[in-house]
């Protein structure tokens, strides 16, 4: 090393109009600070993409985790609770399984109606943007279409494959 660079300090004034000090790429202490920086926002960038991102493992377990919760006790349904979509969604979240911060689409589907648009049950369709599996849960008995809360006790199928 020369001594040039030992006489360089490790922050210098910013050379963009402003009265900052940044890390001096000339002298080898701030060259490492640079690096260890940009490794830092990369590690911590992975991260924030890891903990919100679906696995199908985590997926799985969390769809079978709301159906064994929704298929224990009596469920309060209607009123400001809203319809089933919401229950699914509020059982898959309450699983505790999967990311912290993904995301989680139920939407329901038309399954087994009659020509009257009548069926047994109700079917939603389970996905994520992150991974291609989705499940079908099929809820019995069907949502009542009422504006009061009532608890209804549910069967919860559920098939991993589209309705």
């Amino acid at each position: 090393m020369s001594e040039d660079h030992e006489a360089e300090p490790v922050f210098v004034r910013s050379k963009w109009g402003t009265n900052r000090y940044v890390y001096n790429a000339d002298n080898p202490v701030g060259m490492a600070l640079i690096i260890a920086s940009l490794l830092f926002a990369a590690a911590g960038m992975y991260a924030l993409h890891d903990s919100s991102s679906w696995s199908e493992g985590e997926l799985d377990d969390a769809v079978h985790a709301a159906v064994d919760s929704l298929n224990a006790a009596p469920q309060q349904v209607g009123g400001w609770r809203g319809d089933y979509e919401q229950l699914i969604a509020d059982a898959i979240e309450a699983s505790g399984e999967g990311p912290e911060n993904g995301f989680v689409s139920v939407s329901s589907e038309n399954y087994g109606a009659d020509d009257a648009g009548e069926s047994d049950s109700d079917s939603f369709e389970v996905r994520t943007d992150d991974v291609d599996a989705v499940y079908c849960l099929r809820v019995s008995p069907p949502a009542p279409e009422t504006f009061t809360a009532i608890t209804v006790s549910l069967e919860v199928t559920v098939d991993a494959d589209s309705c």
